[in-house]
């Protein structure tokens, strides 16, 4: 409960202290804006990540402000999880000086919306710390900005209640437009003009571009002439990508924009903190100086290891919807894993659309290769490791060229365009009232490279650039192998579908890490196996350890129950593997004749099988190694679901379908021989309809009410009995 203001209307806190727990950069960034901003209005303020609560002396802080996003199905980002094993940890009501405020980033795609925060807010109660001001929770499916902006609006006049504050300036004039701004939109606003009919190239000159240092992209130039420079290696098969990008112009209706007397809404420009300087003269971070495939600057959670593609299936036909690839992964040393892990990869961005930014960026091939530092205070934390690098790097590997901008970003591209029209009309999209137009832009998912070319007036310099757009983050995938197969601690393979996608106006859009595989792969056809012949390129992966026990249990014996459809079923394809291998190790060891096949099978318990399809003909992922494991005794039952056919036998159009025919072995298995359930794949779709029939499972032949069905499930997952791999 938040107290009322009159209680604390005297502020006793000499400071303020903002946490982030961030895992693509969004809940930094937030954070990082509200210390920025805490400080321009008087406030003495301090920034942390979650992990380094160790800096701070829990015992004296009295005023704490939390911004954490939620990943997966309600787990922290990994930057917080020596966090939480602290908080764990602590006992009895330590933190009774502590007043904060908690603003939450998630996805209501997933039933666990915001459960990062929501566990903070009550863990940071229990240790008797008291919450003065409101627990905001902003959904990024269907903006964040709608959420935080107010948010952080309202938490100014809060603070000023718990913070001391010199000078006084709570209200600062929102929004943070330099006179010559104020003057464009007064002149260019409500006149009932045509932004079509306005002048094409009037040149303005902003704040930030008089300013003269290594941020401006001139400055690029400045660098010392004696700097060493980095001879960049481009793989072969990355060649074939180099073909010049897609020029796209976004296509925005601004029609409505003379309608509008002013805009509102605007958000804060980030401070300018990232400076670019020379970089160490003995060597780049790249592959060419060691053996690591990507910089140096790169950091992943668990050490990097240097994998080769052994073989690749393509598994779906061609004529199918989505194209989906099985791909092996060969590394040199032993890595101890388990089924229901997952592994990173760390895919550059495409080669052509970097070139095509730096070109737009007016960075020639020679600047593309200095060798460069990064230094400032408050810089990103991705960027704090770039001591020696170049800007093609950087590029490469560092910063998100295709995610969707934040209205911030937008704001600050009309800060850089010096053409007026460009100018309004960015400014614009940035404001409360261009929401259907900044809705309408974001929909068409357009790449930094789409802006330049759509606002080609935007002189923005470099550093400015490399230090708004989110950070690059690895892609996840899950092992559909067992470390018990032959070679199996030196290899592990995984299935994927290969994003790519045409707009409704007709534009081929890619996904970062796919595309590349398969271009890597050969771009293997339907029904083929390769093995031979491929591309050996260095490929960066890294083990991810599933965290939230989404593995086989122990004890063989115990039934479960896996629900995949899709490429959700990928990890239940290493579990059978596995299911499979114990198998063998145990007929091997106990000497168990073909005659004693139930001696066998009373070691392991029952494994049921949920998959779903389109088309059994052209998309039925793993078929031939599920009717396999199937005959083999080793899956139990096989259910497939096929949403596009009709009048199949024993058959549904999803999962859920199949579910709810087999509800009644299904209960007799989770309350009799207390089966484990695993869910994987879509949260949106999928999750949702499995969790209500697994509700119903339990109301229909378990007795339950409905309220006491959604406890009971609730329950289950916290004994990791009902366990969930999910994406949106």
């Amino acid at each position: 409960m938040v107290p009322n203001k009159d209680e604390d209307s005297i502020p006793h806190a000499d400071h303020l202290t903002v946490f982030f727990a961030s895992q693509t950069g969004n809940a930094e960034s937030i954070s990082r804006n509200i210390y920025e901003q805490a400080q321009e209005r008087g406030f003495k303020a301090a920034h942390y990540v979650l992990n380094d609560f160790a800096k701070v002396d829990w015992d004296k802080e009295e005023c704490l402000v939390f911004v954490v996003s939620t990943t997966g199905d309600g787990d922290p980002p990994d930057n917080s999880t020596k966090f939480w094993r602290h908080l764990r940890k602590l006992k009895g009501v330590g933190l009774t000086k502590a007043k904060y405020a908690v603003l939450g980033l998630g996805d209501t795609n997933y039933d666990n919306f915001c459960q990062t925060a929501k566990r903070l807010d009550t863990r940071l109660q229990e240790l008797g710390a008291t919450p003065f001001y409101a627990r905001g929770l902003a959904d990024d499916a269907t903006g964040l900005e709608e959420t935080v902006d107010p948010w952080i609006k309202n938490l100014w006049p809060a603070l000023a209640h718990q913070v001391i504050c010199t000078p006084a300036v709570h209200d600062l004039p929102q929004p943070h437009l330099t006179p010559e701004e104020e003057k464009i939109v007064k002149s260019l606003i409500g006149k009932g003009t045509d932004p079509g009919q306005l002048p094409p190239s009037t040149s303005l000159k902003t704040s930030s571009e008089l300013e003269l240092n290594l941020n401006e992209k001139a400055d690029i130039n400045t660098l010392s002439s004696g700097m060493s420079t980095l001879s960049v290696s481009v793989p072969a098969k990355e060649k074939d990508s180099m073909a010049p990008f897609a020029k796209y112009r976004i296509v925005v209706d601004f029609s409505s924009m003379s309608n509008h007397s002013s805009l509102t809404g605007l958000p804060r420009v980030p401070n300018a903190n990232l400076k670019i300087t020379e970089g160490d003269s003995t060597t780049a971070s790249g592959s060419k100086a060691t053996s690591r495939p990507i910089p140096s600057f790169i950091q992943t959670p668990t050490p990097l290891i240097n994998a080769k593609i052994n073989s690749v299936q393509c598994l779906t036909a061609t004529d199918a919807l989505k194209r989906t690839l099985s791909v092996e992964f060969g590394f040199e040393d032993d890595v101890d894993y388990s089924p229901g892990d997952a592994f990173g990869i760390w895919a550059p961005n495409n080669e052509s659309l970097v070139r095509g930014v730096l070109e737009a960026l007016a960075v020639d091939e020679h600047d593309q290769n200095k060798n460069i530092k990064f230094e400032g205070e408050g810089i990103p934390s991705h960027l704090q490791p770039v001591k020696s690098a170049s800007l093609l790097e950087v590029f490469r590997y560092s910063v998100d060229l295709t995610s969707v901008p934040k209205k911030a970003n937008i704001r600050l591209y009309a800060d850089h365009a010096t053409d007026m029209t460009e100018k309004q009309q960015l400014m614009f999209l940035a404001s409360k009232q261009g929401s259907d137009q900044f809705n309408a832009f974001r929909a068409q998912t357009p790449t930094f490279l789409d802006i330049l070319h759509t606002f080609p007036s935007i002189k923005i310099p470099v550093a400015r650039v490399i230090e708004t757009l989110p950070p690059l983050q690895p892609r996840y995938y899950s092992i559909t192998s067992s470390p018990l197969a032959k070679n199996g601690h030196r290899r592990w393979s995984c299935a994927f579908n290969v994003v790519t996608y045409i707009l409704p106006e007709g534009v081929n859009r890619r996904g970062v890490c796919t595309p590349w595989l398969d271009e890597l792969a050969g771009l293997v056809p339907f029904g083929k196996a390769i093995s031979e012949g491929l591309e050996k390129t260095v490929i960066p992966i890294f083990l991810k350890p599933n965290e939230t026990k989404f593995n086989l249990p122990t004890d063989t014996t115990r039934p479960i129950i896996m629900i995949g459809p899709g490429t959700g079923v990928a990890p239940f394809m290493g579990f059978l593997e596995h299911r499979s291998e114990q198998r063998k190790i145990k007929k091997r060891l106990m000497n168990i004749g073909p005659r004693s096949q139930q001696q066998l099978d009373d070691l392991f318990g029952e494994m049921w099988l949920f998959f779903g399809c389109r088309h059994r003909e052209k998309d039925w992922l793993f078929k031939e190694q599920m009717e396999t494991y199937k005959e083999e005794g080793i899956l139990t039952e096989l259910h497939v679901a096929v949403s596009r056919e009709e009048n199949i036998p024993n058959s549904g159009k999803y999962v859920q379908d199949l579910i709810k025919k087999e509800s009644k072995r299904l209960w007799d298995l989770l309350d009799k021989k207390g089966a484990l359930i695993y869910v994987c794949g879509d949260a949106k779709g999928m999750a949702k309809g499995v969790h209500d029939e697994l509700i119903d499972i339990l109301v229909t032949n378990g007795g339950f009410e409905k309220t006491a069905a959604m406890l009971e499930l609730n329950k289950w997952a916290q004994e990791k009995r009902y366990l969930r791999d999910l994406w949106a």
